[in-house]
């Protein structure tokens, strides 16, 4: 399995609020809301680069359903 692509390097704290607020906006637009603060870190930690969206969403998952 290949590596998992990071940018954190070429993204900006200010960029990563960018894609967040995009983010919240497009959910809200759905009707959704994501309120618990562990899975909002997940998103944070991927907007920033920290960790990849298959990454997110493998924890995201192992938090919810288990392991």
């Amino acid at each position: 399995m290949a590596e998992p692509i990071r940018h954190s390097e070429h993204v900006t704290e200010a960029e990563a609020a960018a894609m967040m607020s995009f983010a919240t906006g497009a959910l809200g637009a759905a009707g959704h809301e994501v309120t618990d603060p562990y899975l909002n870190e997940l998103a944070w930690q991927n907007a920033r680069g920290e960790i990849s969206g298959d990454e997110a969403r493998e924890l995201g998952r192992k938090y919810i359903i288990g392991p």
